[in-house]
């Protein structure tokens, strides 16, 4: 009897463990893992380092989104205040999932990049690469709406447009409207930024052009590994099942 007990309890340790290295199934699973999975990193917007709580009744009556930025801890000012159609931008209060690699680059590594987000989800394993943990943080609903899919680089005599958050987008160039110019992220996380592209580029084949590369090679040299990423990538590869072996230097 004892080794029958022995045997189940080792049983449910097993399937516990499995369970919890269970990846998401798609984006909004991912969504709903990640709310949970930053409670334990630490609620802070990963551009900006704003802290976020969650929202009262009566503030989703105001403004929709289950996350709240407490922007004036952080110095970040809303660029719009006001929608175009003139109503409160709930985007600047709010906290979002953004993908650090977007979603139209991840198409490049299942030749959709021309096709609509739905039918990229029709091809074997788009989901996964949509819904990784590693490429998903909190941020800013302003902020991740101007990025939208463009990529990172370095902006000459960059506008500060958020106040103290050192986060620049500009929107000028060539190509479709949500990849035309790029987004400078502040240099304490750019070398976070590199390790998720170069993971998202080994994992699921992510096209990433031979200048972007370069410097998201400068950037990881310069910023390599801390403290505060070490604990997110624990966190995150305890849920996944699997490492970014950029981080963990596999």
């Amino acid at each position: 009897m004892l080794r029958y007990l022995c045997a189940l309890l080792l049983l449910s340790v097993f399937s516990f463990h499995a369970a919890a290295q269970e990846p998401p199934r798609d984006f909004d699973d991912a969504k709903d893992t990640a709310v949970d999975l930053w409670w334990q990193i630490g609620p802070l917007s990963f551009y900006c380092h704003c802290p976020y709580r969650p929202a009262t009744a009566e503030e989703k009556l105001i403004r929709s989104g289950n996350l709240w930025v407490v922007g004036s801890v952080c110095g970040y000012q809303a660029r719009d205040l006001i929608t175009r159609k003139g109503k409160p931008n709930a985007r600047t209060m709010r906290i979002e999932w953004e993908h650090v690699v977007p979603a139209d680059w991840i198409a490049t590594g299942f030749g959709c990049q021309e096709a609509s987000r739905d039918e990229c989800r029709q091809i074997p394993g788009y989901e996964e690469a949509e819904g990784d943990l590693f490429n998903l943080v909190p941020a800013i609903g302003e902020l991740n709406g101007d990025r939208s899919a463009r990529p990172f680089g370095i902006i000459p005599d960059e506008p500060r447009e958020y106040g103290a958050c050192d986060f620049e987008v500009v929107t000028d160039g060539v190509g479709p409207a949500q990849r035309r110019g790029m987004a400078e992220p502040m240099e304490s996380i750019r070398g976070d930024v590199a390790r998720v592209w170069f993971y998202m580029r080994d994992r699921y084949g992510v096209v990433v052009p031979a200048d972007m590369t370069t410097m998201l090679e400068g950037w990881s040299a310069a910023d390599p590994v801390d403290d505060a990423e070490r604990n997110r990538h624990a966190v995150i590869s305890q849920e996944m099942g699997w490492r970014n072996p950029h981080v963990a230097n596999d």
